[in-house]
């Protein structure tokens, strides 16, 4: 949950309470945030709690005529500083909800036969165009050192040729060079394969796989 995330749950969840209380408490804890520093987000976060606890925390200070300080909220008649993490939650929140369990459990069951084969499909998708641009890849690599080499072999023999038939040899400079400039392309294709095309279609594969995983929590 983030800082954005955070402020605006807790301000849904106190808007029954008055507008000046409510707006000193959302006030009083965006300054909160400020002073930790954007790094600190999360750890202020972890130490608050939830926002339905802060709520709680504030309806409860609120009905014990407590004032916020720059230590939180304070009761001026007895000096005590509630602590955030001290307060219990509400009974309401402490009950697990049977029947939101029973029918995600149920919705997974549902889903899990279709959700399966189409992310297996799509896996297989994404592998077998990356086996075919490795494929491809080592094809190019090679015809990029073929090709020039023989162009060169060409260029030469054109040249050799040219004393003798002068046709002949101008045709296969002209064919050598035109391999030397083929090959040259293809190993600057090359590169880019390399470089680009085979890392992005990496990312895409790991993405896919990550996506459930980051959805069930497990990695981030």
């Amino acid at each position: 949950m983030t800082r954005k995330e955070f402020m605006q749950r807790l301000e849904s969840l106190l808007l029954d309470l008055p507008d000046s209380e409510r707006r000193e408490a959302i006030q009083y804890y965006n300054d909160y945030f400020d002073d930790a520093g954007p790094e600190n987000e999360a750890k202020v976060i972890q130490e608050l709690g939830s926002p339905e606890l802060v709520a709680h925390t504030i309806r409860t200070d609120t009905c014990e005529n407590g004032e916020y300080t720059e230590h939180g909220y304070e009761d001026p008649s007895s000096n005590r500083r509630q602590d955030l993490s001290s307060v219990p939650l509400p009974e309401s929140l402490k009950k697990p909800n049977l029947w939101k369990a029973a029918c995600i459990i149920l919705l997974c069951l549902i889903l899990v036969p279709i959700i399966v084969p189409i992310f297996m499909a799509v896996i297989l998708v994404l592998v077998s165009i990356l086996i075919g641009i490795l494929g491809i890849t080592v094809g190019i690599v090679a015809a990029s050192i073929v090709l020039p080499l023989s162009g060169i072999l060409l260029i030469g023999y054109g040249i050799w040729r040219l004393f003798l038939l002068p046709g002949v040899g101008l045709t296969l400079g002209g064919v050598g060079c035109i391999l030397l400039a083929v090959g040259i392309l293809l190993f600057i294709l090359t590169v880019w394969i390399i470089k680009v095309l085979l890392p992005l279609c990496l990312r895409a594969i790991i993405s896919v796989i990550r996506f459930p995983l980051r959805k069930a929590g497990v990695v981030k």
